[in-house]
């Protein structure tokens, strides 16, 4: 738990953003949670993109997907999969859909016919990089609101969390 400030109740301050004490709407403890903040920002990350970029029509989990593809042109699912911690089912349809749209193919894996090598189409290069002028602006305002150092700082914490959890799931399975 973090400190609280004298007259503050710590919890709103997080909630609000602010800095400054205030009512958190009977979340109880949820503001001085890690992960509550962590879906809160990723929420808020979601929401924005989707203003900016709404029309483009592609979900921040599209967009990574899509450049996953672009730095690894004719990969597998299986290795796709292992890149973003999802089984392959969860990952089919979101293929399929991008496929829908024109924006990768599937090709037969010419070392294993039973497979899929997926690669970005012409379009959904096109998308991607107009999706990336948004995320990156999006990634300037982010980091505008971090003293120097903070963002670098901020990535490794989150990296942190990531591999400890990641540890813990793999150690209670």
């Amino acid at each position: 738990m973090t400190k609280r400030k004298a007259g503050g109740n710590g919890a709103g301050e997080a909630a609000a953003g602010t800095g400054g004490a205030r009512d958190h709407g009977g979340l109880g403890p949820l503001p001085d949670f890690v992960g509550y903040n962590l879906r809160r920002a990723q929420i808020a990350s979601f929401k924005h993109i989707d203003r900016i970029a709404g029309a483009l029509e592609l979900s921040p989990g599209q967009f990574s997907l899509l450049t996953f593809l672009d730095a690894n042109p004719g990969v597998s699912q299986k290795a796709i999969s292992g890149a973003f911690g999802v089984d392959t089912s969860t990952l089919s349809p979101v293929l399929a859909m991008l496929s829908g749209r024109g924006l990768v193919r599937r090709d037969r894996a010419p070392r294993d016919r039973r497979n899929y090598a997926i690669a970005l189409t012409a379009e959904g290069k096109r998308l991607l990089d107009g999706m990336r002028a948004h995320i990156e602006a999006q990634e300037a305002l982010m980091s505008d609101v971090l003293a120097p150092g903070e963002r670098a700082a901020l990535l490794e914490m989150l990296r942190r969390i990531a591999a400890a959890l990641e540890r813990a799931g793999a150690d209670s399975a």
